[in-house]
């Protein structure tokens, strides 16, 4: 029981232990003697206090034993039991000798057991007594980021480093918080006035991933250094280190740090994975292997080193590795999947890869995708019959799995059957309601279908309820901007989608598109410069590079976005051929 101000009492306390505990075993040996009845003997009130801890101790080891294992509801039952009296014991003691430890621990009793409430008036009542406390000041901000009220656990400990603005610990605890919500401008601001020469380094991480998040890698990889320099088996700091300078490009020194990582004692897969990462991207595939193959056998390890050679198109060495399960007796499914994926891909032979795919078990993890990869290499067969039967097949047993209805809207569509496409994406839509996928496509095919009331229908619902679906934001703004209505909204809407997915060719042109209708000649111009570049093959595109150019006075540019369209054959032809004429 750590000493605190005031606590001499505590330590007489203490010297009394021992004579507490003869008094309680002559009482015990009495009790085998002695005929009349017996009375405990009364005990002096440091003796009581003294009894007390002892009875709570015996309390906390006990709930200790019960918390661990199997929680069964007997044992629910009895940890519900011993912490109601662990509780009346501990309030006892803390009402002669409230100490901040005390409270700590009727905290931890509450926290255990996920009673958040409860605890948080405990720390609450605590500090009152104890506000510079930074154990208890971190526990209440705790208790606020269980409950995601990520403010009021700020709030907590802004105000005790207002009150103790040296305190590093504390300061550390509040920029985790910061990043964890990306805050990270507050929580440079708030490490950056640490001095150096007391900077931690976990404060030298902290600052690390601050810098990393506002882009300043450079600052970043200095504070990195400072760390693992400070604390050379930093392993988090190094794992960092390394991923700095891979997005710096100097996979060199990133594959140095990962080598280095390796002879770490207990390093993670993940360490190993991610140097294999590395090699396959300097395109030393052979080294990548040999990492590999000195690595776990575990099957996760082995089936993500798979992956990763399957990811990166090096299907030789993925396939070595997956015969390593092949030695076993039990022959996992997952290495059917990979060996499917290998002879499809990497030897284009779908019917290889139909073979292993028949050989997954009904029972496997991977048996609703096995149907839809099989029903996927059935169509490219062009065995359209039995790919319906498999798909069929899938909705029934998987009727929650949206892909089986989004190929068979597929293989109508390719069969040129627009309603029974129709028909198996709303059949999907009942089984999955609103599920973005399935409402975007029934919104595409109306668009083809030139119902575009209805198209709008389908994109509102989505952006509903999926307020980040960057596709239906922009096909909503586009929609808008060309029937020439809400363009306000539009412009809303269209950016949203731009935010969300800067490099879109056919969000810019959206962008530009209603830029354009607002009258905003210069900027649509700018924007669908870049639209173009990025999509060069579209002839929407190049249309409304004509006709903005055109708005511009810029004759020669709009003539060369209009002939840029023909020769990508659009299906408003003979519309702008009529504009080349009015030029």
């Amino acid at each position: 029981m750590r000493q605190t101000t005031g606590s001499s009492r505590c330590s007489l306390k203490y010297l009394a232990v021992a004579a507490l505990l003869a008094i309680l075993l002559l009482q015990g040996c009495a009790s085998k003697t002695a005929t009349q009845p017996q009375f405990r003997m009364p005990l002096s009130p440091d003796a009581q206090l003294t009894y007390d801890y002892l009875v709570y101790m015996d309390y906390r080891s006990r709930l200790g034993q019960t918390l661990s294992g199997l929680k069964t509801p007997r044992k629910i039952n009895e940890v519900a039991r011993l912490q109601k009296e662990a509780m009346t014991v501990l309030d006892r003691i803390i009402a002669n000798e409230p100490q901040e430890n005390l409270y700590l621990d009727k905290f931890a009793l509450y926290w255990t057991t996920q009673q958040i409430d409860e605890a948080r008036a405990t720390l609450k009542e605590a500090l009152g007594k104890y506000p510079n406390s930074r154990d208890l000041n971190i526990s209440l901000a705790n208790t606020y980021l269980v409950d995601n009220r990520n403010d009021a656990a700020e709030g907590v400990l802004k105000d005790y480093l207002h009150h103790n603005p040296d305190d590093i610990i504390a300061t550390g605890h509040l920029a985790r918080i910061y990043l964890e919500q990306k805050k990270f401008a507050q929580a440079l601001d708030i490490l950056k006035v640490i001095p150096k020469d007391k900077r931690t380094p976990q404060i030298h991480y902290l600052h690390a991933k601050a810098s990393a998040g506002l882009g300043l890698t450079r600052q970043a990889i200095r504070s990195l250094n400072r760390a693992v320099k400070a604390k050379p088996d930093f392993i988090e700091a190094w794992g960092e280190l390394a991923y700095m300078y891979e997005t710096e490009k100097d996979y060199d020194a990133a594959e140095k740090i990962y080598t280095k990582m390796l002879k770490f004692p207990d390093v993670s897969s993940h360490i190993r994975l991610r140097l294999m990462e590395l090699c396959l991207k300097l395109n030393n595939p052979e080294r990548a292997l040999k990492l590999a193959m000195e690595g776990p056998r575990n099957k996760s390890f082995l089936l993500e080193a798979a992956q990763l050679f399957i990811s990166g198109k090096f299907y030789g060495q993925a396939s070595i590795l997956l015969d390593l399960f092949a030695q076993q007796k039990t022959i996992p499914d997952s290495y059917y999947f990979y060996k499917a994926s290998i002879a499809y891909e990497g030897e284009d032979d779908p019917a290889k890869a139909l073979s292993y795919l028949n050989k997954i078990s009904t029972k496997s993890e991977h048996y609703d995708r096995s149907l839809q990869f099989r029903a996927h290499l059935l169509m490219d067969l062009d065995r359209y019959k039995e790919a319906l039967e498999i798909i069929r097949a899938g909705e029934e047993k998987f009727p929650d799995a949206v892909n089986f209805y989004l190929l068979e809207a597929g293989l109508h569509s390719e069969a040129g059957d627009s309603k029974s496409a129709k028909a198996a994406l709303l059949r999907g839509n009942d089984n999955v309601p609103g599920h973005p996928q399935i409402l975007f496509q029934l919104g595409v095919m109306e668009e083809q279908e030139g119902n575009l009331d209805q198209t709008l229908k389908y994109m509102e619902q989505i952006i509903s309820r999926f307020p980040d679906h960057a596709d239906a934001l922009n096909f909503v703004g586009y929609i808008l901007a060309d029937r020439n209505e809400q363009l306000d909204r539009a412009m809303v809407l269209i950016s949203r989608a731009n935010r969300l997915e800067p490099d879109n060719g056919y969000i810019l042109d959206s962008l530009a598109w209603v830029n354009y209708r607002m009258g905003n000649f210069e900027e649509a111009w700018k924007i669908i410069k870049r639209a173009v570049s990025l999509r060069p093959k579209q002839p929407e595109l190049w249309d409304h590079y004509g006709d903005i150019a055109a708005a511009l006075g810029k004759k020669k540019s709009a003539a060369k976005g209009y002939r840029k369209a023909l020769k990508l054959k659009p299906e408003n032809a003979d519309q702008i051929r009529q504009k080349i004429k009015a030029l």
